[in-house]
């Protein structure tokens, strides 16, 4: 082999082991770093997972706000679930006639929403024959039941706001349909013109009361210690989507404008009157986290239709058709 040939192969040489000593520096630590960023995210879902209350725990603090004993209740289901920022339990379950489903806070056990159907009630009126009869109590009556069943106090009772207050038909049923509002809950009833009876409700804890996703972890222990003493142990789907929690709503604000305000708003914008038109809806609504006035009303033959936000007034969405 001549001396050229030689130093070639050498050359060749050098640089395969300088190769190999750079793969080597450098694969270990690239190895090692994809190492504790999975450990880390592994933590990071496990401390979310024992965060949560857990399905069981949840049915609990829904029995317990709906007074019904555990052993009473049939058709029991619990979900877990997400929507508009909050991480919940759907949960759902019928005792002596009537059908709950609450959405119970994933983190503290709060109650998001509550709606209660009172379908044996509904079923007896029925049969009773009295569904075509002339209304017994006022419309003013059935909103001091409404209230009265909500426990407000005097000074939130005196802030409540009205979004719909009108006689109906549900089912065959005459009723009194009732939605309004104070700075923490939304309310909707359905009481019976002719008995008083309460025939269905729901209320709802507005993004001004409730704090979103930013809600005190260390606060789950101690609710779930006042119920069952026991959270169950919740599936990987949950605490993935946990530690992913971190859309926030309207809570920094906690005053609306007025049903008034928006429609006086869409009239404007369709430059138009109260006198010319014939409202089929205003309502407070929440859409995308935010709370809305839905508005629908007639002119003519024409339909409008808006979304007004319920702090800014600003219209999100307008249609004509």
């Amino acid at each position: 082999m001549t001396n050229k040939t030689w130093n070639h192969f050498n050359l060749r040489k050098t640089a395969v082991i300088t190769l190999t000593c750079l793969l080597g520096a450098f694969f270990p630590s690239g190895t090692s770093a994809l190492a504790a960023e999975t450990e880390a995210a592994t933590e990071a879902e496990t401390s979310a997972a024992e965060s949560v209350i857990g399905a069981e725990t949840a049915k609990n603090f829904a029995f317990a706000d709906a007074g019904v004993d555990p052993v009473a209740a049939e058709y029991v289901s619990a979900k877990y679930d997400y929507d508009d920022g909050e991480f919940f339990y759907d949960v759902e379950f019928t005792a002596e006639g009537t059908e709950y489903e609450y959405h119970v806070q994933a983190y503290d056990g709060s109650i998001l929403r509550k709606s209660v159907d009172y379908e044996a009630l509904k079923i007896s009126l029925l049969s009773s024959g009295t569904a075509e009869s002339t209304a017994s109590i006022s419309l003013e009556e059935a909103k001091e039941i409404a209230l009265a069943d909500t426990l407000l106090t005097e000074d939130e009772i005196a802030s409540v706001i009205y979004t719909r207050e009108k006689e109906d038909y549900d089912d065959g049923l005459s009723v009194y349909d009732l939605e309004f509002y104070t700075d923490e809950k939304q309310y909707e009833y359905e009481i019976s013109t002719l008995s008083g009876d309460i025939l269905s409700l729901s209320e709802e804890l507005l993004p001004a009361a409730d704090s979103g996703s930013q809600r005190k972890d260390t606060s789950a222990a101690d609710a779930a210690e006042s119920t069952s003493g026991t959270a169950s142990n919740t599936e990987n789907s949950e605490s993935v989507g946990n530690s992913q929690a971190s859309q926030s709503t309207q809570d920094s604000q906690s005053t609306y404008i007025s049903v008034d305000e928006a429609k006086a708003i869409a009239l404007t914008k369709a430059g138009l009157s109260s006198e010319d038109v014939t409202f089929k809806k205003a309502k407070l609504d929440r859409e995308d986290g935010i709370m809305v006035y839905e508005i629908e009303f007639y002119q003519g033959k024409t339909e409008y239709e808006f979304e007004i936000n319920a702090v800014t007034g600003e219209i999100r969405e307008f249609e004509v058709d």
